[in-house]
């Protein structure tokens, strides 16, 4: 379960502690001589129109600028600040002071250019507040994921692809050498793709999707010539765009899913299938592991720990973009994983 968010780490607090700050700083000059409640009830409406602008304007116009659109951006970034300063004006007129506006040298021009920096500096203002945040949120969760991954390492290694799989894959060798040596060189060339792929990228934040599910399918291979034709084994991969190379994804999570496939299906009075699927479309990752269960007395004793990894690694960096569902049947295990993912522009 996740740690509560302390009270003063949450969103609202630093809202509050902003807006404090820019009301005293912004309205101090009309405090300087006495003000009655009424007054001062006017001026906190008229900076909570102000901050209200702000606001709106990171919600509705900020996310232009956000997905490099900065010619919308800019015009509609100008466009609601002379909207705003053309309310907040009006308001001042008719409700705030009044009597100021009957005084014979007021320019309302100078007025509404008065509003327009204003609304310029409050929106500046929140903006960079956000953005500061967002940055020291980035930065934090980027150092609790390396530190995750170096703390894993060793988890890792029992998890993923344990010594035991390669011993085993050697012995195969071993034995395909000398029945059909024509295919030795092949198996050794997937074998040590697959040593020299997890060595290289258990450390790396990113991967490119292409070839995390190439690794898979070298993984899959080897598997194959382990179990032999006792286990039914399909992999197949819908990319309809061919477009997995554009898009990238953490190392070594899904490769826990499969392996536990293999792990956890072995069956003599049943069916022995392993299947995965994995879907790719819009950027959105769709991984189906279905996998026979085991016989009971071929079950082996499961810590948990590589979906235990799983789950956290998800949560850590994929927060609020993904789903992971395990559905337990009498015969059948079933893991599914959707999961969004960055795409990456080589150009």
């Amino acid at each position: 379960m996740a740690k509560a968010e302390k009270w003063y780490k949450k969103r609202y607090f630093d809202e509050i502690i902003f807006f404090c700050a820019i009301f005293i700083l912004t309205m101090l000059p009309n405090f300087i001589k006495p003000v009655s409640l009424m007054d001062l009830f006017k001026n906190l409406v008229f900076f909570m129109l102000l901050y209200s602008q702000a606001i709106l304007h990171r919600y509705f116009i900020f996310p232009f600028l956000m997905a490099r659109a900065y010619g919308r951006y800019f015009v509609s970034g100008i466009l609601f600040i002379f909207l705003s300063a053309g309310v907040l004006l009006a308001v001042d007129y008719y409700w705030v002071d009044p009597e100021y506006y009957k005084m014979e040298d007021v320019i309302l021009f100078r007025d509404f250019l008065y509003e327009v920096v204003l609304c310029s500096i409050s929106t500046a203002a929140f903006l960079s507040l956000f953005l500061v945040r967002n940055y020291s949120k980035e930065l934090e969760k980027k150092n609790k994921a390396q530190l995750m991954l170096s703390e894993m390492n060793i988890k890792y290694l029992h998890a993923q692809l344990n010594p035991h799989f390669f011993f085993n894959m050697l012995n195969n060798l071993y034995g395909v050498s000398l029945t059909e040596p024509s295919r030795t060189p092949e198996l050794i060339l997937k074998l040590s793709d697959l040593m020299r792929y997890q060595l290289e990228n258990t450390n790396k934040d990113i991967v490119n999707l292409e070839e995390e599910l190439s690794f898979i399918r070298n993984y899959i291979a080897m598997e194959k010539e382990r179990v032999g034709k006792r286990c039914v084994i399909e992999y197949n991969i819908e990319d309809k765009e061919m477009n997995a190379h554009n898009y990238q994804i953490a190392p070594l999570i899904l490769i826990t899913l499969v392996e536990n496939a293999f792990k956890h299906s072995l069956t003599t009075e049943r069916e022995w299938f392993v299947k995965i699927v994995v879907h790719l479309e819009n950027g959105v990752l769709r991984m189906s592991v279905h996998n026979s269960m085991p016989d009971q007395s071929l079950k082996t004793s499961s810590t948990g720990i590589g979906l235990l990894n799983i789950r956290e690694r998800l949560e850590l960096l994929y927060s609020g973009h993904y789903m992971l569902d395990i559905v337990e049947e009498s015969k059948e295990y079933q893991t599914n994983l959707v999961l969004s993912l960055k795409y990456y522009n080589h150009e």
